[in-house]
Parts: structure tokens; C-alpha cells; sequence
């Protein structure tokens, strides 16, 4: 004979949350990693190298800063423009997104200014298009250079090679700990059931856990750069 609680069937239905505050935070996190991601690379097989990309892109950032001239300006436009069009169609968006938030962010800056005096309105709406071509160029630059290959080129500018070191381990540093916390939010969120009412404190756990897995990882470096011998001298990949 069972007994009776054993007979009775336990129906537990938790109350809805839907998970969309750990969704956003991941989708966020997620679209951060995936901009600076350093394993890959867009570089196609006929790509120009780091170093010439870093003196064009500089050439063109100077010349349209500098130059008044309309014509300039605009033949810089389109030759920026003809070369975004040749990218996936994935990235031009990207670099778009970021061109047309730099540019209505130069326009509420200029737009004081020319209230006051709108004879200024032709100098301003020059600076707003030399802000988004010069942030056009740099997207560009972005998603079609590995971060490795501009590290090299770096070097061969004669940069010092600490601080050469110092920008690419806090580079690669950040995405790995981007990672674990996308494995950490990840893992809340399949272990969360029911309504959580303390999301922001999970979020917390997840800040503390990221320290002190960054703190370990910081020691293991200095400890493993010392047992190789480092010298300060930094070759890049």
C-alpha cells in the first residue's frame, strides 16, 4: 500500500520571467566580442599591408582634416564610399551604424553654433561630413586589418615594443575575459528558474567572479614572462 503523498502528482509551474534581461546583456556582450575579436580577420588574399593601410588611412584622415577645398573633400568622400561598397554587406552596415551616430553627434554639437549665427551653417555641415568620412575610413580600417597584423606594423614604425606589448595583451586580455563572461551569464540563465528578482546581484557575482579570474590570469602571465626570460623586447605575431 503506498502511501498517500506518493499517489499525488506534483504539478510545479514556475511564474514566468522570460530571460530577456540575461538575453540583451549577452547580445551586447556577444556584438562587443565579435568587434574585437583578434583570431580571425577580414583580410582578403590581395589586402595591402598593415603598415600601408596605417599610412593611407592617416594620409586621408590629415588631408581631409586640413584641406577646405569642396572638390577634395567630396572626391575623398567617394573614394571612401566605393570602397566600403566592395565589403560584405554585414560589415557595411556596421560601419555605417557608427558613421551615422558619429555624424547626428557632430550635428547637436554644431547646431548651437549655428543657430547663433547661421552664416556658419555651410562650415558646419563641412565639419560634419569630414567627421563621418574620417569615421568611415576607420571602420573600414577596423574590419579588414587583424589586430596582430598592426601590431607588426607598429613595430616596423619603430614604437617601443613595451608599449606595443601593453596594447595587445589588453587587447587579447579583454576578449578573453569577455568570453567568460558570456559563459557566466550563459549559465545563470540556463539555471535560473522561475522569476529572479536579484538579476542586478547575479550580474554583480558575475563582476567578481571576471576579477578575480582576471587577477589569476595576471599572475600566471608575470609568472610565466619571468620563467622565459622577458626582456621588454616585443616582436608582435
Amino acid at each position: 500500500m503506498l502511501p498517500e503523498w506518493m499517489t499525488k502528482t506534483e504539478d510545479y509551474a514556475p511564474p514566468k520571467d522570460g530571460g530577456a534581461f540575461y538575453r540583451k546583456t549577452l547580445k551586447s556582450l556577444g556584438g562587443i566580442m565579435k568587434r574585437l575579436k583578434v583570431e580571425g580577420g577580414k583580410e582578403g588574399r590581395f589586402s595591402l599591408p598593415a603598415w600601408l593601410k596605417i599610412i593611407l588611412l592617416l594620409g586621408l584622415i590629415i588631408l581631409v582634416s586640413v584641406v577646405q577645398d569642396r572638390l577634395i573633400i567630396m572626391a575623398c568622400g567617394a573614394l571612401v564610399l566605393v570602397r566600403l561598397a566592395m565589403m560584405p554587406a554585414g560589415d557595411i552596415w556596421g560601419v555605417l551604424k557608427t558613421t551615422i551616430f558619429a555624424g547626428v553627434f557632430c550635428a547637436v554639437l554644431v547646431t548651437p553654433a549655428v543657430i547663433m549665427d547661421p552664416a556658419r551653417l555651410s562650415n558646419s555641415l563641412r565639419l560634419v561630413l569630414k567627421v563621418m568620412i574620417c569615421v568611415t575610413a576607420v571602420g573600414e580600417f577596423n574590419r579588414t586589418t587583424q589586430w596582430n597584423h598592426v601590431t607588426g606594423a607598429l613595430r616596423k614604425f619603430h614604437v617601443p615594443g613595451v608599449i606595443i606589448f601593453i596594447m595587445d595583451i589588453t587587447f587579447r586580455y579583454i576578449v578573453l575575459l569577455g568570453k567568460l563572461m558570456e559563459e557566466l551569464l550563459t549559465a545563470v540563465e540556463l539555471r535560473s528558474v522561475g522569476r529572479n528578482d536579484k538579476k542586478y546581484a547575479s550580474v554583480g557575482g558575475i563582476m567578481g567572479v571576471t576579477f578575480l579570474r582576471g587577477s589569476e590570469m595576471n599572475k600566471e602571465m608575470y609568472e610565466a614572462m619571468q620563467c622565459r626570460g622577458f626582456t621588454d623586447d616585443y616582436e608582435g605575431l
